[in-house]
Parts: C-alpha cells; structure tokens; sequence
C-alpha cells in the first residue's frame, strides 16, 4: 500500500527530525517562504502520491545532480550511534530513476544514508517514489527548509548545480525564495571559489555573502587561483567556519609576502632549437632570449610573427 511521506507522524514523515537530535538550538530559517511555501508543498506532496514503503540496498542508490550538504558527514556521530543502538526510525526518500547503473536516486535523507554506508549497512529502510526532476528538487527544498541549518555557500552552491541541470533561473529564484539579482551575485561567488575549494573550506555556516564576496576580492586581488588557494586550506580544523576564517588570514598573509619580497625569477621555461631559444611565461609577462651564436633571421622572423599576433588580436577588439 502506497504511503503518503508527508503525513503526520515520527515513522511516516523523511523530513522529520527526531533521530539524533542536535544539543546546540536549532538556527533561524534562511529564508521565510520558498519550499516551504504551501503550493510548493502541495506540488511535491500531490506529485509523489504514489509512494511505497520498502527496505532497498544501499548500494543501489545514486546521489541526485542537486546536493544540498556540502559535506554529509558533517557531525554524523551522533546519527550513526543512534541507529547503531536504536536501528533506523524514519525512512529515507529516494526515486527511481531510470538510465543508470542504479535503479534509485536519493531525494531525503542523505545524513541517514551517509550513516548506513559508514555502518555497513546493506539494506535501508525507504519510501520510494515516481517522481520528475521537480517534485524531486522541490521535495529536496522542504528538507532544507526544515532543517533551518543550510549555510550561504551551500545554497549557492545548489543554485548553481540547479541552473547547470536545466532548472530555470526563475524558479530557481523563486524556490529558494530570493531574487534572480541575488541568485546571479550567489552562482558568481560559487563559481569564482569553484567546487574544489567550497568542499575544501565546508559549509562555513554563520560565513554570509559579505565575507565569502571578500574572498573572491582577496584572491583576485593576488592573482590566487582557487587551484593555488586550495593548498592553504588547514583540513585538520574540524569547525569549517573556523577553516574559512583560517584560509583567509593565510591568503592575506601570502598577498603580504609576496608584496615584501623581491619578484621572483620563477616561471615556465621552455627551450628551443637545443636551447638557442628560450621562453619564461610568468602570470603577466613573457620573455624571449636568444643565444648569441643564433643568426639574426630567427629574431627576425620571431619579431614579425609577435606583430602579426597583435595585429590580428587588435583588428578583432575592433570588431
């Protein structure tokens, strides 16, 4: 019999939060509105109707396009000792999905698959589900919405991954109930930092727009790659907004060094016709030397090509 997962009650509901419950309170909503709003929750709840309740093998359920955590295993202790001790009490959500290796892809409950797979579990309690892409993301939404502990970086990081798989930016804006302005400002601080260094530094919660937009400004300002930046991440500090606060002294502190020190003589060096040409391609500067015992024609030839490269590339600014 098909089971309705957004009726009342602790064993029927994968948005409910009764297992492990966190001993710090619990944080105001980030937003007021969006998924939780009720024609948001009547799609997702008359969408995905049919829904039957079974026991599925963990090893057979995909993660969705969208990921909501940044990192799921972000104090998982507490989850994972309380079904080692009390087993599962709230199933989790997934779909079927169609088109892959596995049959199912995970829409609520990420903590508790997460806490399964460290357990070594093979089977999971789950409602399972026929559901689009949006009733999906929509479900996923009211998930957050009750949890009430998604960080900036991490929706952001969800705006983009929604946008990237074909959501439009409109409803994009509207489910999370914040304007398409801010959405664009949001993707761009995302994809500024880039996926590596989000995961790296974590969700950062308490860390706003104001201080991750410093960031961004910070590393440009040192011409800091997030490939680069990515190496002064300190992982061995547990708090993740603590790493953040961390990294950004230590780019600061970089940008200080490297203002106090001479220009180094480092780059990349490359040799020619046995070493009778060389090149050194710096951030903002390309150098070429030849030897002395090269004929003249070379440096010719190399000149008249560098003009014709600029000529070209001045002709199409123009145009």
């Amino acid at each position: 019999m098909a089971r309705n997962v957004f009726e009342h009650g602790p064993t029927d509901d994968p948005n409910a939060t009764t297992e492990a419950q966190p001993l710090t309170p619990r944080r105001k909503p980030l937003v007021k509105g969006g998924a939780a709003s009720p024609k948001y929750i009547s799609a997702a709840t008359q969408g995905g109707a049919d829904r039957t309740y079974q026991e599925i093998p963990v090893d057979q359920i995909r993660e969705s396009a969208v990921m909501d955590r940044i990192d799921v295993n972000e104090d998982l202790d507490a989850l994972v000792e309380s079904i080692r001790e009390n087993g599962q009490q709230i199933p989790i959500l997934v779909r079927i999905f169609s088109g892959g290796d596995k049959p199912f892809e995970i829409v609520v409950g990420r903590r508790r698959l997460a806490a399964h797979r460290q357990l070594g579990k093979h089977q999971i309690k789950a409602f399972v589900a026929r559901m689009d892409d949006r009733e999906a993301f929509i479900a996923q939404g009211i998930e957050n919405t009750a949890r009430l502990e998604t960080s900036y970086i991490e929706r952001a990081r969800a705006a983009a991954q929604a946008l990237d798989v074909g959501f439009d930016q409109k409803d994009v804006a509207e489910f999370l109930n914040i304007s398409r302005t801010l959405i664009n400002f949001m993707v761009g601080t995302y994809r500024s930092v880039g996926e590596d260094l989000v995961t790296a530094i974590g969700p950062a919660r308490g860390i706003g727009r104001r201080k991750w937009d410093a960031l961004v400004k910070l590393m440009d300002q040192n011409d800091l790659s997030p490939e680069r930046a990515v190496k002064l991440v300190d992982r061995d500090i547990a708090d993740s907004s603590t790493r953040f606060e961390t990294f950004v002294m230590a780019v600061q502190a970089a940008r200080k060094t490297a203002k106090q020190s001479p220009t180094p003589k480092t780059g990349i060096h490359r040799e020619f016709l046995s070493g009778g040409v060389s090149t050194v391609r710096k951030s903002r500067q390309l150098v070429i030397k030849t030897r002395k015992d090269m004929p003249q024609e070379i440096l010719v030839r190399i000149e008249q090509e560098i003009e014709t490269i600029l000529s070209e590339f001045q002709k199409n600014v123009r145009g």
